[in-house]
């Protein structure tokens, strides 16, 4: 069953990219009869998966692969790492690229690193899928032969996409491919050459698949598509992320004060989240509202601003910067919380919204990429422009001082989470769309 979110709990009226019809994923008689495997095994290949240093980095993927297991789906893991000779990799710009940050794969999650050639800057992503698929393909040949797969997949069009239909015309494998955000909503933008190339690998894609409906929408912009993108809403913890059942409890955990107004910020303390979009923003609520505390969670090079945002205001605890913290740990900081911001310039759909809708937060957050499919304006939260620290200040100052609503909020998005963000409902969709491709392409139809 495909994924619609036209109902009554969609009052946008948001339309479904992809309907499940006879032309899309029909099977003829003779493809019925024919013999599948009981486990349908994916090649997913992927530059983000959790590591030593970074427990969160492709963690929705990986939860997307455990998600799919009851389906009868197994995902193995080629991980491109980005390497870099000693002693460069001493140096901070490259200290990602050594050897001390070995993958941690989650869940019993089979993955296997690849080394390839990626010089650090944005520049490079014009020549990053062409040199990660000639490092990936020996090392999909050998698991291949051991184990042999039945389709690629890859996790995002810049560079996975690029590198999944080299290795999938390799292996003689259909391909999947999924686009997450910035890598279609932002990177072709900044660099032709970019869009150039994502029109190339979609047009090479067996089944395109978008983590919202605006990301489907600028895939089917490309005019490249075999077939119409197939919106899939990917799968949070829904067992961890809950509403707290002691608020007070966990706020005294966490050493914040039973009485605050808390308003939490949860991802990478970089600009383009729009860390001085929320500086700005929150000072002066912060030094009008006595009770209102900003809790930034993550790290990153927007660190120093929100340090001098605290030096600025002055006040003791107006502003709490806990670092990264472990995935295990994330659930209690948006439980304690009152709201969450996300002033992001962009984003496929924001896992972060949704965890915190499934906590019952309402939320603050930029009308960017699939947030508004999430965020219903006025009802689950509010919504602003990107980068109009007006906007953004007077919807955070509405969560301050307006109890009721903010309470209301938390609820009504609670509910939509529950129902049109359900992970069993969307792994299904996703299944669904990968056995029928798997079933049409080995008929050779």
């Amino acid at each position: 069953m495909l994924l619609r979110s036209g109902h009554a709990n969609d009052p946008q009226g948001l339309k479904p990219i992809l309907h499940r019809s006879s032309s899309l994923f029909s099977v003829s008689p003779a493809v019925k009869k024919k013999q599948m495997p009981k486990t349908l095994r994916i090649l997913a290949i992927s530059h983000m998966f959790p590591t030593r240093r970074s427990g969160q980095y492709g963690a929705f993927i990986c939860r997307e692969a455990q998600d799919l297991r009851p389906h009868g789906i197994e995902c193995g893991f080629l991980v491109g790492q980005p390497w870099t000779p000693w002693p460069l990799y001493r140096f901070s710009r490259w200290s990602g690229y050594g050897p001390a940050n070995p993958l941690a794969p989650p869940g019993g999650l089979a993955a296997r690193p690849v080394a390839y050639l990626r010089p650090p800057g944005f520049g490079f992503r014009r020549f990053e899928g062409g040199s990660m698929a000639r490092r990936l393909l020996p090392a999909a040949r050998n698991w291949h032969r051991e184990s042999p797969f039945d389709l690629v997949l890859g996790v995002s069009m810049f560079p996975d996409a690029q590198a999944a239909v080299t290795v999938a015309r390799e292996l003689d494998l259909p391909v999947a491919a999924l686009a997450v955000g910035s890598d279609v909503l932002v990177y072709p933008d900044r660099m032709a050459v970019l869009w150039r190339r994502l029109c190339e690998t979609v047009e090479r894609v067996d089944l395109p698949i978008g983590v919202s409906q605006s990301v489907c929408r600028r895939l089917a912009e490309t005019g490249r598509c075999r077939r119409e993108p197939l919106c899939v809403y990917l799968g949070r913890d829904a067992k961890q992320f809950v509403p707290a059942e002691n608020r007070v409890r966990v706020r005294e955990q966490l050493g914040w004060a039973r009485e605050s107004i808390v308003g939490v910020y949860v991802g990478g303390l970089v600009e383009v989240k729009g860390m001085k979009e929320l500086a700005a923003a929150a000072e002066p609520l912060l030094n009008k509202h006595e009770r209102f505390q900003l809790v930034c969670v993550g790290d990153g090079p927007s660190w120093d601003r929100l340090v001098t945002l605290a030096s600025c205001v002055g006040r003791e605890g107006a502003v709490v910067l806990p670092g990264r913290v472990v995935p295990e740990e994330v659930p209690r900081f948006l439980q304690a919380a009152d709201f969450l911001v996300l002033p992001s310039h962009s984003e496929g759909m924001s896992q972060a919204v949704l965890e915190a809708m499934n906590c019952g937060l309402p939320i603050v957050a930029t009308r960017v990429g699939g947030v508004p499919e999430a965020v219903v304006d006025g009802q689950t939260g509010l919504l602003v422009e990107a980068k109009n620290v007006d906007q953004l200040r007077d919807a955070m100052e509405r969560m301050i001082a307006d109890e009721a609503f903010r309470q209301a909020a938390g609820q009504e998005g609670l509910a939509r989470a529950r129902e049109v963000f359900d992970a069993e409902r969307n792994a299904r969709t996703l299944a669904d769309a990968l056995w029928s491709l798997a079933k049409v392409q080995g008929a050779g139809v």
